[in-house]
């Protein structure tokens, strides 16, 4: 197994950055002159930052470069629209379903603090996701200090055991 995070910069770009540009351009939302100015000058300079880091990464054989947000956004907008700013949105389906088309079958969602944002735009679109790639595990945990470390456990090694197992049958 292998564990792939997702980057950083998306969901600062998306909650701080992109919903102001996306409001502007898709609802014709009037924002101060500050703001606009932040949110144009911030993209450019998470373009830069981003193109920097990724030329020097590329010198690792096995770093693949990351979508850009407008790609994701692509991808998951039948699912869930992009401007939608709770939790983290539309990259969790964005991501699953990146990572779905390139063979990846098995997917947790972390959520902290029982953070209810994530609970909806996590478990909520489970079901349509599976409907896109029926093969697909997806284990939405909950991790905060009241809960049973033997039952976090206990719910990775299953779907673990689980992947093994499709693993074998295909």
């Amino acid at each position: 197994m292998e564990v792939l995070f997702p980057r950083m910069y998306g969901i600062y770009r998306h909650l701080f950055l992109n919903h102001t540009v996306a409001e502007m351009k898709e609802f014709k939302v009037k924002h101060s002159l500050y703001d606009n100015l932040y949110a144009r000058v911030g993209n450019k300079f998470m373009d830069i930052a981003v193109k920097h880091t990724d030329k020097i990464a590329k010198a690792h054989p096995l770093y693949e470069s990351d979508v850009t947000l407008e790609e994701v956004a692509k991808l998951s907008d039948h699912i869930m629209h992009h401007s939608i700013l709770s939790g983290e949105s539309f990259l969790i389906a964005a991501d699953i379903l990146h990572y779905a088309a390139k063979g990846i079958r098995s997917f947790v969602i972390l959520q902290p603090f029982g953070c209810l944002p994530n609970h909806i735009c996590g478990r909520g679109i489970i079901k349509k996701l599976k409907d896109h790639y029926p093969g697909i595990q997806i284990l939405p945990l909950d991790y905060d200090p009241d809960v049973s470390f033997a039952n976090i456990e206990n719910r990775l090694q299953m779907l673990i055991m689980n992947a093994r197992n499709l693993k074998k049958a295909g």
